[in-house]
C-alpha cells in the first residue's frame, strides 16, 4: 500500500512540475526556467517521495564553460530524477520524436527545449543527429543511454553508437556516469518501489577528437569500459 501512494505521489508530482514549469516562461522570457526547476525544486522532492538517499561523487569531472554529452547506465524510471539531482547543470534529454505527441510530457519537452530524434529511417536519423549536434555546440548538455533501453537485469548492456555518432559530429567531450541503487529501488517492470541508496559516480570527460567514424566503436567500448571502472568504485 505505502509503495502504492510513493509511485502515484511521483507520477503525480513529476506530471505536475511538467505541466506548470512552461508557464513560467512566460513571466521570466528564460526558456531555460523548466531546466532550472528539473534541477532544483523537482529532484528534492523526488527523492522524499522514493524514499532515496543520493550520494554524487566526480562533480570537479565536470566543466560548466563547456558542453558535454553525458553517457550513463539506466536500469529504472528513477535515473532521470538522479541525473537531474546529481549533476549541477541544465541537462537536455534526447527522445524519439513521437514523444512530442505524448500529453504533458511531449509539451513539456518540446517548450523546454530538448531533443527529439526521427528514427523512422537512416537518412532522417542523420539529420537529426545533425541538428541536434548544432544545439549542443552551441551550449546544450545532453544526457544519453547508449544501451537504448531500461536494463531488465540491471546489468550493463551493450552500447548503440548514436551518442558517439553525435559526439563526434558536436566536437564534444562525452563524460561517462555510473547509477548505482536505482535498480534495486525501482526496477524495469515493477511497480513497486522499495527506498534504499542510490550512487551517482561522474567520471572523467573522454575526448571525442581522438576518434573517428572509422573509430566509433573502439570509442562506445572505451566509454562502457570507463562505467563499468565507475561502478566497481
Amino acid at each position: 500500500m505505502i509503495s502504492a501512494i510513493r509511485l502515484f505521489l511521483l507520477v503525480f508530482w513529476t506530471l505536475l512540475l511538467m505541466f506548470v514549469a512552461p508557464f513560467f516562461i512566460l513571466i521570466t522570457f528564460n526558456r531555460q526556467f523548466p531546466l532550472i526547476i528539473a534541477r532544483t525544486v523537482f529532484p528534492s522532492v523526488f527523492k522524499l517521495l522514493a524514499g532515496i538517499k543520493i550520494e554524487t561523487f566526480g562533480k570537479e569531472n565536470i566543466h560548466k564553460e563547456q558542453p558535454a554529452i553525458y553517457v550513463a547506465n539506466h536500469c529504472s524510471h528513477l535515473d532521470i530524477g538522479c541525473l537531474c539531482l546529481s549533476l549541477p547543470i541544465n541537462l537536455h534529454f534526447i527522445g524519439k520524436k513521437e514523444l512530442a505527441w505524448v500529453p504533458i510530457v511531449g509539451w513539456y519537452m518540446y517548450v523546454a527545449g530538448h531533443i527529439f530524434i526521427d528514427r523512422s529511417n537512416k537518412k532522417k536519423a542523420f539529420e537529426s543527429l545533425r541538428k541536434a549536434a548544432v544545439k549542443i555546440r552551441k551550449g546544450k548538455n545532453v544526457v544519453m543511454y547508449p544501451e537504448g533501453t531500461r536494463s531488465k537485469t540491471g546489468e550493463l548492456g551493450e552500447f548503440k553508437k548514436g551518442a558517439f555518432h553525435l559526439a563526434l559530429m558536436a566536437n564534444v567531450p562525452i563524460v561517462p556516469v555510473h547509477i548505482k541503487g536505482t535498480f534495486e529501488v525501482w526496477s524495469t517492470n515493477n511497480f513497486k518501489i522499495t527506498p534504499g541508496n542510490v550512487t551517482v559516480r561522474i567520471g572523467k570527460p573522454i575526448d571525442s577528437s581522438k576518434y573517428t567514424t572509422q573509430t566509433i566503436k573502439k570509442f562506445a567500448d572505451e566509454t562502457r569500459d570507463a562505467i563499468l571502472r565507475l561502478k566497481n568504485q
